[in-house]
């Protein structure tokens, strides 16, 4: 692991302890309907490193090309339209993932998943974009333990970052819109359940308090977390 991945991780860490889970009044409770939903691929975060072996161009549930700004807003095969920059539900089918023999559920029901129980991995569409396109880029959370266990996807509780050279953080998407709703949601083992936000190519800072600039060409790595559950990075490009 670089110097640099350590520094990147040892930052997010930071902000994470120090940083007030922000939530909304008009939040909204789903509860475990949710179960049969998916969870992530996993991740362990290293940007410099991941950016040495770019993803593959198919990543599970991509939803193809990218518009231009001016573009009509697209969504995954079955998920919804993809139109800011906040973290939503993202619905696609995804295959399911190995996990051990299943236990029995204890009679008080399926248990707090703690991270042990949990990968989140990061997604772009493309491993390479324009400068001016709109990359969709995902958080997936996937249960890998022996039984069903709940955990609270609040919006706010998600993170989806974009770094640069360097581990300069140059967008996230809690610094503009971080609308937070309770969402507690039943995982199933083996079953990833994915958020995808449309990013604007943009720069941003906390609190929306920086002017937004164009992110030029070059090498990024984006990474995302539930919690203090970090993704590993992944590695793609800008072009002019």
């Amino acid at each position: 692991m670089s110097t640099t991945t350590v520094l990147v991780l040892v930052a997010w860490a930071v902000a994470i302890l120090t940083t007030p889970t922000m939530t909304s009044d008009a939040a909204t409770t789903r509860t475990a309907n949710h179960a049969s939903a998916s969870a992530p691929q996993q991740a362990s975060p290293p940007p410099e490193a991941a950016s040495a072996s770019p993803p593959p161009s198919s990543q599970p549930g991509a939803v193809g090309p990218a518009p231009g700004p001016s573009s009509v807003p697209v969504s995954g095969p079955s998920g919804p339209p993809i139109t800011s920059e906040q973290l939503i539900p993202d619905d696609s089918p995804r295959r399911s993932v190995p996990v051990p023999p299943p236990v029995p559920v204890p009679p008080t029901g399926p248990v707090p998943c703690t991270n042990q129980m949990l990968t989140v991995g990061a997604e772009i569409d493309r491993p390479e974009h324009r400068v001016g396109e709109r990359p969709v880029l995902r958080l997936v959370v996937t249960n890998i333990s022996d039984q069903p266990c709940i955990r609270d996807l609040d919006s706010a509780r998600q993170e989806i970052v974009v770094w640069g050279a360097g581990g300069a953080r140059i967008w996230s998407s809690n610094d503009c819109v971080n609308a937070g709703s309770t969402d507690l949601r039943t995982l199933v083992p083996g079953q990833p359940v994915a958020f995808a936000v449309r990013w604007a190519g943009r720069t941003s800072s906390p609190g929306c308090a920086a002017p937004r600039t164009e992110v030029p060409a070059g090498e990024y790595n984006v990474m995302s977390r539930v919690d203090d559950a970090i993704s590993a990075a992944t590695a793609f490009r800008r072009v002019p």
